[in-house]
């Protein structure tokens, strides 16, 4: 019986260690699971700390957007602006200094005059200067006169530039397929067609690179045109001074101008009265005269 008690009490002593063994180990667990839990914030800050070193566009973080609404940059970046402008002032002396001295400017902001006419009172230029200069050029044109009007304009033709570059790779493509090809050609039929075909694309290659040049130069150079005119204008004459024989001239002449225009008036009645007048006149006189004849007696 004594055995079986020690028995018994060395099981329970043994489950009671089991069970605080196990109750180590869950709370460990608990715990383990809390300070996961407590480093999670900390991994997330990594993660941010990561993202931060992140490389940036446009000077915002990946996936930051008010960063990227903050530090973007302006939308006339990048873009394809065809900038022009016209120019109306009044020169200070003369017209021939102020167009000279307007042709020098422009060429100093290393563009140059592609269209120029003048002359004593009128003056007119068409220049060419870099896009990145017409503003400076534009403010000097106020040390050669007053200026009556200044007009710019902008137009965007960003879509139009990337368009003409995508068109420009896809035909030159074409055109190396259609060169690889002939290079193959055995038959004379097929280098015919081959030759054909090439001719015309290169042709449209041709008009591509043509497009895409000149609005690469639009772009590069914008078109100024000044019209320049005299500040003086000619003083009007002086007003004679009325006299006697000034009015004795003035009635003269008023006499002359009246006759004159009596005779032209005579000159175009005369042939009516040579035609009409001097028959008419005939045959007054001659019923008038059969009239005045006494009648015979019965």
């Amino acid at each position: 019986m004594s055995r079986t008690r020690r028995t018994l009490a060395v099981v329970a002593v043994a489950g009671a260690l089991l069970a605080g063994t196990v109750l180590a180990g869950c709370s460990a667990g608990s715990s383990s699971n809390t300070g996961m839990s407590a480093v999670a914030p900390n991994s997330a800050g990594s993660s941010s700390g990561d993202s931060a070193k992140a490389p940036q566009v446009n000077g915002a973080q990946p996936g930051s957007q008010s960063g990227a609404q903050s530090t973007a940059l302006p939308a006339a970046d990048g873009r394809q602006i065809v900038r022009t402008a016209t120019i109306s002032l009044k020169a200070k002396k003369t017209v021939t200094e102020a167009v000279t001295g307007i042709r020098q400017a422009a060429t100093a902001a290393g563009g140059y005059s592609s269209d120029e006419n003048s002359s004593d009172d009128h003056g007119s230029l068409t220049l060419k200067v870099p896009a990145d200069k017409l503003e400076s050029v534009l403010d000097q044109l106020r040390s050669f006169g007053d200026i009556t009007s200044r007009v710019e304009h902008a137009q965007d033709v960003t879509d139009e530039m990337v368009d003409v570059t995508s068109r420009l790779a896809t035909q030159r493509a074409s055109v190396d397929r259609v060169r690889a090809l002939m290079d193959k050609a055995s038959s004379l039929s097929d280098i015919t067609a081959l030759e054909s075909e090439l001719t015309k694309r290169e042709a449209d290659l041709e008009s591509l690179e043509q497009r895409h040049d000149s609005l690469a130069a639009q772009v590069a150079m914008s078109t100024v045109t000044v019209e320049v005119s005299r500040t003086d204008t000619p003083a009007p004459p002086p007003e004679a001074q009325a006299s006697f024989l000034s009015a004795l001239a003035g009635g003269w002449h008023a006499l002359i101008a009246t006759l004159n225009g009596i005779g032209v008036g005579l000159g175009a009645l005369l042939p009516f009265v040579l035609v009409i007048g001097i028959p008419a006149a005939v045959v007054y006189l001659v019923i008038r005269r059969r009239k005045a004849r006494p009648q015979a007696a019965p």
